[in-house]
């Protein structure tokens, strides 16, 4: 019986291509869409679990009040490595896990990397094993150990073991490393991994002097296997105290720790965390497109089965006067969807691997992939998958189709009305899941580019930012582009509005404040072109007044509360008393424009890492050139690392307009599925009406009345879903920026975007529809009424 079953729905299937192709594309798509989002869940929720012992790996962590809010840090105190691993005998080994950007001067490139400080141990504790060379190298300071992904970079083609790799540390700091490790490919789900990585040694200028105020980036335990990490947290207050006594300002309330493996529910709410932690809402995100993907498909699928109906009446009545059961036809059309939904798992599987993989990995950091052997979580994901959506596409179709009776059929007394009912809503909540799709879409599109519009505050255009890598070179270069006619000014900074900045502390009145703290030259606002609101800029005539100035943004004054006049105000600032001398303009710091107080303060040239140079307008390529010219006459070993001011922002634009194109595509998706359900449902919604209108344009009915007329009912729908989504969309997005105004800025979207999305979809909708209201406008009368059917 189940051979048969099989084999009329392989018939079924080629008697009515039409149907099936639609119901299959649409499936496979949300199929394709639902393999990508297991694949990227899967990542997350298993971060990190492929270290061997990672159920007994800690991250020691310390909770710290801050104006009545408690934190949690991941960057300890480097000492407590020590003090773990002597003082107590269930630790069975710590590492320490220092980061600092570099520089890598490669093949007439300027790259910034990370390199990553580590303890011997390394190897012993997390389980990345080396493709070339030994764990032994972490002993040696001047060897380095590559991820698989850079020695791909830095060496195509080529062996890395013992070639020489040059980096400046963030202290403009020259090393020279000779590379003596290589690093197997890093698993997919990896949350804590390296680049370039080398042995903990004091000889780092990194590591050097640290006392119990310094922090880095992770100190890690391993312990004992019988031992429990609840005994090693209960004995941390001695070690609370230890810290608390040599950081009296900023005391912490205790140490915690997190395992590697099964890490709290908050993790991802640690700052500074030394390994990545998933975020309950990223999952939420990926899962919504799964269901919003599949909800549109597999209501696709149930409309264009009710309204086909109409075509199987005689063989349901057939079958069941011949004998059979209301369970052997809901048998035979579960059977018939199995198949369907078999080749679109199929097809689904090729549109993961060739394209939205490729897409996904291109738009995010984390990567994923298809892998089959040794994969039974991804089997019976695709097992699951097929039943899933065969069930909820086929049940309610076969259900509804089964309980027909024969005596009813064939007196033709069977009546749809509930069917019309189901089809109606169906096709409601699939145009307004579409229309959410777009709006989407749109609105980040729309955000994206607004951002990038947003006025910065300065004229960027007519500077030029070049990145220092010696503190000699500041004055060499400033006298010798001062020369240039088309040079107007030059200045220099230690941190760059744009590029670096430092977030710290600073009390107003005895109140603790964060801001933003930019380290310049006193001709740097003026250089960079920055507006005064009050007060003065620095003098740099006034090198002693200027060290105890400040300038602050407009932010700054309006957010914490300063009285006016502002300018003369006293603030306190890394221990020190400082004046306000100024207020500037806002000014443009992130991508997207938010908006957060800010100081500038002044700091010597030998601690300046950016030159910038103001142009006349038009010469922008003239100054470059010069750039250049100077920079290998001064220092020819090194390529000259430079950009436009207006190009500052590039790398966030960049991200914003692939992740608005994987919307784009996502939205496409969504309403492409649902504009070929449409079309079926349309082709099948025509046929049932052919005579309707052919007597109607016998009557002298004209084309435009017969196109209103059989396709009034859809304009109704779509017009009823465009409200619902349009609704919807509206108070989600404003709740959304009212949450995350501190990213978003001053982001108002207005009513563009919904007018572009509802233009779209329902142009769209409008051509999914195009062919058949004209078929049906000019269907020749003489035919279709002569046609008994």
């Amino acid at each position: 019986m189940l051979k048969s079953y099989f084999l009329l729905a392989w018939r079924n299937l080629l008697a009515n291509k039409l149907t099936s192709t639609i119901n299959m594309v649409g499936l496979s798509i949300a199929v394709a869409c639902s393999i990508t989002v297991f694949l990227v869940l899967r990542n997350f929720w298993t971060l990190d679990d492929f270290h061997v012992n990672g159920d007994r790996i800690y991250m020691l962590e310390y909770v710290q009040k801050h104006q009545d809010e408690t934190r949690t840090f991941g960057d300890a105190p480097a000492l407590m490595a020590d003090a773990l691993k002597t003082d107590f005998p269930q630790v069975k080994q710590t590492v320490r896990i220092k980061r600092e950007n570099v520089t890598v001067y490669r093949n007439e490139s300027v790259i910034g990397e990370m390199i990553t400080y580590t303890d011997t141990t390394f190897f012993d504790v997390f389980t990345f094993p080396l493709a070339q060379g030994s764990p032994a190298a972490l002993r040696d300071p001047s060897a380095l150990i590559l991820s698989d992904d850079m020695a791909r970079k830095y060496f195509p083609g080529q062996n890395p073991i013992g070639q020489p790799f040059t980096v400046l540390t963030g202290n403009r700091e020259q090393k020279q490393f000779v590379v003596r490790g290589v690093a197997a490919k890093f698993p997919d789900n990896i949350g804590f991994k390296f680049t370039l990585l080398t042995g903990y040694h004091p000889v780092h200028a990194a590591l050097k002097n640290q006392d119990w105020s310094s922090h880095i980036n992770g100190v890690f335990v391993e312990l004992h296997p019988q031992a429990t990490i609840a005994t090693l947290a209960g004995q941390m207050k001695p070690y609370v105290a230890r810290y608390n006594a040599r950081n009296p300002d900023k005391p912490i309330e205790s140490f915690v720790f997190d395992n590697l493996r099964h890490p709290p529910a908050d993790a991802y709410d640690v700052y500074r965390r030394p390994a990545e932690a998933n975020h309950p809402l990223i999952s939420l995100v990926f899962v919504a497109i799964a269901l919003v993907m599949m909800a549109i498909s597999c209501v696709n699928y149930v409309n264009i089965s009710l309204g086909g109906v109409t075509r199987r009446l005689k063989e349901i009545g057939m079958r069941k006067v011949l004998g059979s059961t209301r369970q052997q036809l809901i048998g035979q059309f579960m059977v018939e969807n199995l198949l369907l939904c078999a080749f679109a798992l199929a097809f689904g599987l090729v549109i993961t691997e060739l394209f939205l993989i490729p897409l996904f990995n291109d738009l995010m950091t984390m990567t994923i992939s298809l892998t089959f052997s040794q994969n039974m979580g991804l089997w019976g994901f695709l097992a699951g998958l097929l039943v899933f959506t065969a069930v909820v596409s086929g049940a309610y179709p076969a259900l509804y189709v089964s309980a027909f009776r024969p005596t009813v059929v064939f007196a033709g007394k069977l009546k749809f009305s509930d069917r019309r009912t189901v089809a109606r809503v169906l096709l409601v909540g699939q145009f307004a899941l579409a229309f959410i799709a777009v709006i989407i879409g749109v609105a980040f599109t729309h955000a994206g580019k607004q951002w990038q519009n947003m006025g910065w505050g300065y004229t960027p255009d007519n500077t030029l930012v070049l990145r220092l890598t010696d503190s000699t070179q500041y004055t060499i270069l400033k006298n010798e582009l001062g020369q240039l006619p088309n040079v107007q000014a030059v200045s220099g900074a230690g941190t760059h509005v744009g590029e670096s900045m430092n977030i710290q502390s600073v009390w107003i009145g005895g109140e603790e404040k964060r801001s933003l703290v930019f380290d310049v030259g006193p001709d740097y606002p003026q250089t960079l072109g920055l507006k005064l609101a009050q007060g003065r800029f620095f003098d740099a005539q006034r090198r002693a007044e200027n060290a105890q100035s400040v300038l602050v943004n407009q932010t700054f004054v309006d957010r914490h509360g300063l009285k006016q006049p502002v300018v003369g105000q006293t603030l306190r600032l890394d221990s020190q008393l400082v004046t306000v001398a100024g207020v500037v303009q806002n000014f443009k710091w992130f991508g997207a424009g938010s908006e957060r107080p800010a100081i500038f303060r002044t700091t010597p040239e030998p601690r300046f890492t950016y030159l910038i140079a103001e142009f006349e307008s038009g010469s922008g390529a003239q100054v470059a050139a010069a750039v250049e010219r100077i920079w290998k006459a001064n220092v020819p070993t090194m390529t000259p690392s430079w950009f436009y001011q207006k190009d500052v922002f590039e790398h966030f634009n960049t991200t914003t307009g692939r992740l608005s194109a994987g919307f784009g595509v996502l939205s496409a998706l969504a309403l492409l599925i649902a504009c070929m359900g449409l079309y079926g449902l349309s082709t099948q919604h025509f046929v049932r009406r052919i005579k309707e209108v052919s007597v109607r344009k016998v009557l002298g009915a004209t084309v435009s009345q017969v196109i209103f007329l059989v396709n009034r009912e859809f304009i109704t729908l779509l017009l009823v879903a465009g409200v619902l989504a349009n609704v919807v969309c509206f108070s989600g997005i404003q709740l959304l920026l009212a949450q995350t105004q501190q990213f978003t800025g001053g982001l108002r979207l207005g009513l563009s975007p919904y007018a572009v999305s509802n233009l779209v979809v329902l142009l769209t909708a409008a051509i999914a529809v195009s062919v058949q209201s004209w078929k049906i406008a000019h269907v020749k009368l003489a035919e279709s009424l002569k046609n008994p059917e």
